[in-house]
Parts: C-alpha cells; sequence; structure tokens
C-alpha cells in the first residue's frame, strides 16, 4: 500500500516541479502537499516532522522567491518606487487577463510605464526598469527550480 502512496506523491510533486515553469499549474504549494500526503498516510514511518518543517520552509522560500524575485531585480536595475508600484499593479491586472505570462508582461509595462508617467524618466531609463524585471522573474524560476531539486532529493532520500 505504500507503494501507491509514494506514486500519488511522486505523480504530485512532479506536476508541482513542471508547474515551476508551466503557467496555471501550481507550483511550490503541490510539491509541498505531495511530501504531506506521502507522511500523513505513512504515519509519518519515513518523514519525521523534523523533515516537513524543512520542506515547508523551502516552500515558504520558493513563495518568497516569486513575489520578490521581480521587485529585486527592478531595483536592482534603478526602478523607482513608481516603478515597483507599476510593477505589482502590472503583474496583478496582466495576471487576471492572461495568467502567469500576462503576470510577467504587465509587470514590464506596468513599471515601465509608471517611470514614465510618475518619475518621469526617459524611455531608456525606464525599459531599463522593466528589464529588471524580466530578469528577476527569471532569475527567480532558476532558484526556485534549484530549491524544488533539493527538496525532491531530500523526500526522495528519506522515502527509498
Amino acid at each position: 500500500m505504500n507503494y501507491l502512496f509514494l506514486v500519488i506523491s511522486i505523480i504530485l510533486i512532479l506536476i508541482g516541479f513542471i508547474g515551476i515553469i508551466v503557467p496555471g499549474l501550481p507550483d511550490y504549494l503541490l510539491i509541498f502537499v505531495g511530501v504531506l500526503f506521502y507522511a500523513i498516510f505513512t504515519n509519518m514511518q519515513k518523514i519525521s516532522l523534523n523533515l516537513l518543517l524543512i520542506i515547508a520552509g523551502l516552500c515558504g522560500l520558493m513563495f518568497l522567491t516569486d513575489y520578490l524575485g521581480g521587485l529585486l531585480g527592478a531595483k536592482k536595475f534603478g526602478a523607482s518606487g513608481y516603478g515597483l508600484v507599476g510593477a505589482v499593479l502590472g503583474g496583478i491586472l496582466g495576471l487576471i487577463i492572461l495568467n502567469i505570462f500576462g503576470a510577467i508582461i504587465g509587470a514590464v509595462l506596468g513599471a515601465v510605464l509608471f517611470e514614465i508617467v510618475f518619475d518621469r524618466k526617459e524611455l531608456k531609463k525606464a525599459l531599463k526598469s522593466g528589464g529588471g524585471i524580466l530578469f528577476g522573474v527569471i532569475l527567480g524560476i532558476f532558484v526556485k527550480i534549484i530549491i524544488a531539486v533539493v527538496i525532491i532529493g531530500l523526500f526522495l532520500s528519506s522515502v527509498l
């Protein structure tokens, strides 16, 4: 029976891993649910509470990476407070309209627009700020992949 739980857990974890890159699929939450599922249905025989807490912390780090990556990239590339507000508002609007790709496009466009309109930056500097957001998002995806690989490694080394 443990094999059934293992297979279900691995499927959930793999869908979560794919969700890091594919829009519309949950990522870190589904990875955690896969680990938690196995832990609960095997009475915590191979997944200890400490390991579960470590994995929860790593999933929390993935959550922060998701939301801070673009903003930190924008700040690094010279975005003002207006650009950051534009990135957040554009990201939310883009997410509502076009899913995750819309969130990325909306964040970049929102930052550029707010930099031009409210901070009165020239187009070249505003585009640099928007490019920082794109850089931060892409870097965030790579960081999330690394964290997910660590989580998967911890899980598999505990259950196999």
